[in-house]
């Protein structure tokens, strides 16, 4: 992996225990890492014969980011205005990881 295509910046949440003003304990997102990104293409055409008529794939994105121990599947991932759920985390032998996401509604 060349560090030259990490072009998009993501921002990684984890769930954490917050305290709220009154008290109250809520597990809510919180944002720990900020880290540099490439984002992959996906292809409309996937083996055999699956097309984009037979498979929706306008909520998925994959990165390939640098390995970082904090990456995990039970991560959350805020890139541009969107919130993200990683789905599979897919180690590559560069170094590297491919991350699978699917988009969150909110």
């Amino acid at each position: 992996m060349r560090a030259g295509l990490l072009t998009e910046t993501i921002h990684i949440l984890e769930l954490k225990k917050t305290i709220s003003e009154s008290g109250a304990e809520k597990r809510e997102y919180v944002e720990t890492h900020k880290i540099k990104a490439n984002r992959k293409k996906i292809s409309a055409l996937v083996g055999d014969g699956v097309n984009a008529n037979e498979e929706f794939i306008s909520n998925t994105l994959v990165f390939q980011v640098r390995k970082y121990s904090f990456l995990n599947e039970n991560i959350r991932i805020k890139y541009g205005n969107h919130m993200y759920k990683v789905i599979l985390i897919d180690p590559q032998s560069d170094n590297s990881y491919l991350i699978t996401c699917s988009k969150v509604n909110e």
